[in-house]
This record gives structure tokens, sequence and C-alpha cells, in this order.
């Protein structure tokens, strides 16, 4: 089916499962997958599905061959991080997706993804709809973007790491680019306790997702990359703890600050 016409069909799901009513499906496809269900969402795995020989010899697999398993989708990432191939739709569905693009409204470039979710899930928290950000693949991706923001006198605002890539990416973007050090900067600039995106993070922030993510250790930085994507994807922004909000709060009022000066 069309990928609208597999949104229209996801869409008249909940007015069969009504009632006594429930519906049950499987698919490959993330546009069959509802962020809002994933807790009712399961992972299938057949222990025999990538046979060692030959797939041809391997077509038909008796019964005794089978060893078919059904895992709710947070247990089996929990214990199976790297099997990403077997819920890949989800991951897909979880993806950046882009506001309309206007290139002219002012904007915060950040360095990678987690910086994105991040920064947005707090923007939530704090009911601030002023800023718009836009995520980079990587500190040392974003030439082409200080070019044209450059070349046209764009309003925005690059912030980068305050690691060692970070500063050096800035450092190569102002001398190649001669780009104005009030435009790009690094996390620590606003808020000096604050390194990489996940040092917002104090110990209740990590501790409350851990239990929400419902893992036995501290999260890692992948899980609380997930975290931040599902709950944006689901519209469902948790406290995450006095500390967290007063970070969020310090850095974005730091960053618009600077963005109304660039």
């Amino acid at each position: 089916m069309h990928a609208a016409a597999q949104q229209k069909l996801i869409e008249s799901f909940p007015e069969i499962a009504v009632d006594d009513h429930s519906l049950a499906y499987t698919t490959h496809s993330h546009y069959m997958i509802e962020p809002a269900w994933l807790e009712q969402t399961f992972v299938v795995t057949n222990r025999a599905d990538t046979p060692d020989g030959s797939v041809i010899d391997k077509a038909s697999l008796d019964d005794g061959s089978l060893d078919i398993k059904a895992e709710t989708y947070r247990s089996f990432v929990n214990k199976n991080p790297n099997k990403t191939s077997y819920f890949q739709p989800i991951l897909d569905r979880l993806q950046v997706v882009p506001d309309k693009f206007n290139f002219d409204r002012r904007s915060i470039v950040v360095e990678w993804k987690s910086d994105y979710y991040i920064l947005r899930y707090a923007a939530k928290l704090l009911s601030d709809d002023e800023l718009y950000f836009l995520p980079g693949l990587g500190a040392g991706t974003l030439g082409a973007l200080i070019a044209l923001s450059t070349s046209w006198n764009l309003n925005y605002l690059f912030v980068l790491d305050s690691d060692k890539a970070g500063q050096r990416a800035c450092d190569k973007y102002v001398r190649d680019f001669a780009i104005p050090n009030t435009k790009i900067t690094t996390l620590n600039d606003y808020l000096d306790v604050v390194n990489v995106i996940e040092d917002l993070l104090d110990e209740p922030a990590r501790l409350k997702i851990k239990g929400l993510l419902k893992i036995d250790k501290a999260p890692t930085k992948a899980q609380i990359r997930r975290f931040f994507q599902e709950s944006l994807a689901t519209n469902q922004i948790e406290p995450l703890g006095a500390g967290f909000k007063k970070n969020a709060k310090t850095l974005i009022e730091a960053m618009k600050s600077r963005l109304d000066e660039v």
C-alpha cells in the first residue's frame, strides 16, 4: 500500500478496537508504527529465520527447527540493544521529522540528533515554543550549512559540544568561513557544567529515565536518546526533576539571548 494509505489504515484501527474488541497486526513498515502504542508492541523473532546454509535449501523449515518468540518491545530492546534489525521500523518511525522548512526563521543548529531531541524536550517541558532546532550529523558536518547561513545572512546560531572535536570544529569553521564567534559556540559557553548535551541530566533525572525505561543499570547514551525520541513521538513530556529543569532553562534562555545578538 502507498504510504498515505497505510497512514489512513492505521488511523482506522482505534475505531475497530473498542469495547471488548482487540486488534493485532504484524508489519515491517515504519508507516504502520504508532509511537503511542509502543508499550503494547511486541518483537517477534525466530531462531531459524537466518539460516547458515543455502537460502534455497532452508526455504522449507520443519516444525522442529522453529523457535518463535514474542517479547515486548521494551524488554527486547533492553536485552538486545545491538539487534536493531529486529526493531528497525520503530527506529525509522522515531527519527527526526523536521517542521516545514522555512529558511529565514531564527534557528539553533545543534551538533547531533541527541542534542536535538533533548533540547526539544526541554523546550516543551518549559512551554517554550520560540526556538527552532535543526540537527546536524556531527561536529564536522556543518560546513555547507554554515556557508549558506553566512552567504544568505540567515539568523542561525550553531551550538556544538564542548569536547575536543567540537572545539576543533568551531576553530575550523571560523577560519574557513570567516563566521563570527558570536554565531558559532559550544555548550559550555552558556552553561559551564555542560560539555555534551547529556550533562544536562543530573542523577535524579537519570534515575527517572532508568525507571521509565524499565532497565536495571544506568542508561547509556543510546538509551537516553531513545527515551527522548519516544517521549517526543508520543508527546509524553515527563518532569525529570528540579535540577534538569533548572539546567535546561538556564541553557535555553542563554541561547535565546545569544540568538538575539546574532
